[in-house]
């Protein structure tokens, strides 16, 4: 018995040693592994951080273009603006000019009371007419200069973000994962570059004074009601005054005096036009000034008492009237009394100036010397491609500029990473293989930009449920700011890139 306990001592150790192996075996194993899954689970978020960087700058692009499209439109109607008040004070000084002639110095002696017409004789407005002509040429460059240099930013701005998606989503993936980085391989050439010039093709730069439908958006958005402001686009008063139904001074000195009435007034019209071919802010104003007088007074006859009433026209002593006018872009005459096809109805004929005597003569002579020959429309803005034809049935942000999605790759290197492999050299005879392809782990990402402009209520994609006051649907665009991003799902096309890049 001693001898058979003898030749026994010592298995256990065999067992024991084996299941020490399998358990270290296991345990690497699950270092292993577990490290694979925690490289991975960080790859994945710097890659998804890498893509949504993309697709912010993308949504910022889309923003920036809107903001400067839209600062461009505000500087175009600080333009026209410059351009009608120019015209309405040069009209409203030669009106006041007038009011000193001889003839309606003389016709002005026959009111018993005329406040208005004194008060504004009395105004400084030639003064005023002299002191903005001077610096209307000079602000309206300054103006155009400003929306040039709006129309170069935001080319720049788009050019740049297309070249530097790549590169600021590798920043980010490398911030997010030191270790990691953007895949510079076929999947980057093949895949990513094509959808960034893809994303690049789905805006463009269009001219702002061309004839195509596109152009004329950025024309309807200027020539506006929600752009221009009424004086713009009609003035029918005028800042010259007036006397009425006060008695006559004269005719209170009559013999038999029963009653007296007189007044006089200007009529006056106006309005700005954009031209024809869009190079071109017009502007004309025109006066006339007409009134009466009448006296009645009673004489003897055979019923006993009767009255007459004479009554006799007062004019101007220019009866065709002042007139003022203005043009910012190419010199030379109107040709034209509606311009372009888009101007508000109120403001074609210029307001109704064309039909007064002073408006035709004015025609005929021209708006005078152009405040800048570089004025009316700059040359270029930045639209979505197709905007006319692009009528999405629906508002889902795949319709509404989701479609030009980015998916880019990011990889770790399998040196980085301390796997079983690295822990024990071949050496040991002890070789868990990771599984990775090439050596590297890789993860896909992808982003886009969208076009959402929601409702109040929060009803989200829906055509009734974006909000628009005039109640109509808005469709992506790049002159509202309503631009987001987020992450894409990849899809199968990305991965079988993927796939065939490794």
């Amino acid at each position: 018995m001693r001898a058979t306990l003898s030749r026994q001592r010592g298995q256990a150790m065999v067992f024991t040693l084996a299941f020490g192996v399998a358990t270290g075996l296991v345990a690497l194993l699950l270092f292993n592994s577990g490290m694979l899954a925690n490289t991975k689970t960080r790859l994945q978020n710097a890659a998804d951080a890498g893509a949504y960087s993309a697709g912010v700058l993308q949504a910022r692009d889309h923003n920036f273009s809107a903001y400067t499209n839209r600062a461009m439109i505000a500087n175009q109607v600080a333009v026209v603006q410059l351009a009608s008040l120019k015209s309405y004070l040069e009209d409203a000084a030669d009106t006041h000019d007038r009011m000193g002639g001889a003839l309606l110095t003389v016709e002005a002696l026959l009111p018993v009371d005329k406040p208005l017409w004194d008060t504004g004789k009395s105004l400084p407005i030639e003064s005023v007419n002299a002191a903005f002509s001077a610096v209307a040429g000079p602000a309206v460059k300054g103006l155009d200069l400003l929306i040039k240099g709006y129309e170069t930013a935001q080319e720049a701005h788009h050019v740049a973000t297309a070249l530097n998606m790549a590169q600021v989503a590798d920043e980010t993936i490398k911030r997010n994962d030191p270790d990691a980085q953007l895949t510079k391989a076929a999947f980057f050439v093949g895949r990513t570059t094509v959808q960034v010039k893809a994303w690049n093709d789905s805006t463009q730069r269009l001219r702002a004074n061309g004839t195509s439908a596109e152009s004329d958006r950025f024309g309807d958005a200027v020539v506006s009601d929600k752009s221009t402001d009424l004086f713009t686009r009609f003035r029918g008063s005028v800042p010259t005054p007036q006397w009425r139904n006060t008695e006559v001074t004269l005719c209170r000195l009559l013999p038999n005096y029963v009653s007296s009435n007189t007044w006089f007034m200007f009529t006056h019209a106006g309005s700005s036009l954009l031209s024809t071919n869009k190079k071109r802010w017009l502007s004309m104003d025109a006066t006339v000034g007409a009134g009466s007088q009448s006296c009645t007074f009673w004489y003897p006859c055979w019923t006993g008492i009767c009255y007459t009433t004479e009554t006799s026209p007062l004019f101007d002593n220019n009866f065709i009237g002042g007139s003022g006018g203005a043009v910012a872009g190419e010199d030379g005459g109107y040709n034209t009394s509606t311009g372009y096809k888009n101007n508000p109805t109120i403001s074609k004929l210029y307001g109704g100036a064309i039909a007064l005597p002073s408006g035709w003569i004015r025609y005929i002579e021209g708006p005078g010397t152009t405040l800048d020959s570089a004025g009316g429309l700059q040359d270029y803005y930045r639209d979505v491609s197709n905007a006319s034809g692009n009528k999405p049935k629906d508002q889902t942000p795949e319709l509404n500029g989701a479609a030009w999605s980015v998916t880019l790759e990011a990889e770790h290197t399998g040196d980085k990473i301390r796997t079983a492999a690295k822990i024990l050299p071949d050496a040991t005879r002890i070789h868990l293989t990771d599984g990775m392809q090439g050596d590297t782990l890789r993860a896909l990402a992808g982003a886009q930009s969208y076009f959402y402009r929601a409702k109040d209520d929060g009803s989200m994609f829906t055509r009734s449920g974006w909000h628009r006051s005039d109640g109509k649907t808005e469709m992506m665009n790049l002159f509202s700011p309503y631009w987001q991003a987020r992450l894409s799902d990849r899809s199968n096309a990305d991965r079988a890139a993927s796939w065939a890049a490794q």
